[in-house]
């Protein structure tokens, strides 16, 4: 695994474009760091001698200052130590927006207000910068000022109440799908903003409003819409949709789960065809989907005598022969380790300042000609702050060292 490099390709595709992060936790750090990937130049404003508070989330290598996230979460970032809550720290900060195309940030609404940073007080400082708000529940509305994280997002959007088995507790998801999701839509709402003020050559700034749980109704498929239209509430059904059969997660004859789709008539009949019963293709109980949704327990019971005798390695590849889609539910090692993701180079190896050289994912999605790349990772806290300040407003030595004294700083 090698850093990837974008040397021989065209310049990237957002070069040019400089982003301030004033973002602590997931959402709009993984927001900046989607633009990062593929160019943009991100300052990442961080309170001196405290710094993000992702730097201490997860494992720890031995002897570090930072997690393993860290490294990843704050690739491709340059760390400037400010304290924005300072007269001084919102005087810098002000500067470096005169030069700045995006300001990303995930505070409770009104905490940038109490800072002296109003909306006028940006606009003065850049008329079109393009201003990403991420919060818990928005900018607006009765619950404006609730607190909320991504757990809170799971409970509120609807997610966790159809997460986990039937009569079972609801479940969170295993990863924080409302910050990533939220970070995912502010980066498309940025280059959203961006492509329009090229497009129709206006001279203002979008704003954009996130809120964590606004990621997921997206995702909610017919949910409203039954509900609405029915009075159907959507419950629980664990490793089994409730819209398409079969599908689901099997157990193989190697004690491993894998998840096999029959979406689509055609697929199904390969699937019969392949276990051995090709007659349930024509039989009325079964010919549409939603028949076979209703039919389920029969469809299942088939399938699970098929796969109790046979490995996982058969499975997988009887499926393939018969054009089944399967997947093994595969752990960190699975994954790692497959050839697939290999071949892709889904995972790099970038130099870390403590700890050699560190693996961390590959930017996606891959464009041809201007495709992402991984430049370094996490910067020490406050690493790029002189060099920031002194390069481009022209901070003097004494300045530095004033503003360094009075904790305004750090680096």
């Amino acid at each position: 695994m090698t850093v990837t490099n974008p040397s021989t390709q065209a310049a990237p595709a957002l070069q040019g474009i400089r982003v301030i992060e004033l973002g602590t936790f997931l959402s709009a750090p993984f927001a900046a760091t989607l633009l990062a990937d593929f160019g943009a130049d991100v300052l990442k404003i961080e309170l001196p001698g405290e710094g993000d508070p992702m730097r201490t989330l997860g494992a720890f290598p031995p002897d570090s200052d930072s997690g393993y996230w860290w490294s990843s979460i704050g690739r491709n970032k340059r760390s400037v130590a400010l304290d924005v809550r300072t007269p001084e720290g919102r005087e810098l900060v002000g500067r470096l927006l005169e030069k700045t195309d995006v300001l990303i940030e995930n505070f409770r609404p009104g905490t940038l207000e109490r800072w002296g940073m109003t909306r006028e007080w940006l606009k003065a400082k850049r008329p079109d910068l393009i201003v990403v708000h991420i919060s818990g529940y928005g900018q607006d509305g009765p619950w404006r000022d609730v607190p909320g994280f991504d757990r809170n997002a799971q409970a509120f959007s609807g997610l966790a109440y159809v997460t986990g088995e039937k009569d079972t507790a609801p479940q969170q998801a295993g990863l924080p799908v409302c910050d990533f999701n939220a970070g995912l839509w502010s980066a498309f709402g940025v280059v959203t903003a961006l492509l329009g003020k090229l497009r129709h050559k206006d001279p203002s700034g979008d704003e954009i409003d996130m809120a964590l749980y606004e990621t997921m109704i997206p995702f909610l498929k017919d949910m409203p819409m039954r509900y609405r239209h029915e009075g159907r509430v959507t419950e629980r059904t664990g490793n089994t949709p409730d819209y398409v059969s079969p599908g689901g997660a099997y157990l193989t004859g190697s004690n491993e789960w894998i998840f096999i789709s029959g979406t689509g008539d055609r697929v199904f009949g390969r699937l019969m065809v392949m276990i051995g019963h090709p007659q349930m293709i024509e039989m009325p109980a079964f010919k549409l989907n939603k028949d076979r949704v209703t039919n389920r327990p029969q469809i299942d019971a088939l399938i699970n005598a098929w796969l109790k005798t046979r490995s996982t390695e058969e499975v997988l590849r009887a499926c393939e022969e018969a054009e089944v889609p399967v997947a093994k539910i595969q752990s960190i090692a699975d994954l790692m380790n497959h050839p697939q993701v290999i071949a892709r180079g889904n995972f790099v190896e970038v130099p870390d300042h403590d700890r050699g050289d560190v693996c961390i994912t590959s930017p996606v999605p891959r464009l041809s000609r201007r495709p992402g790349s991984i430049r370094w990772a996490g910067q020490r806290l406050g690493e790029s702050t002189q060099d920031v300040l002194q390069s481009e407003l022209q901070i003097t030595d004494d300045e530095w060292t004033d503003l360094r004294q009075r904790g305004i700083v750090g680096g």
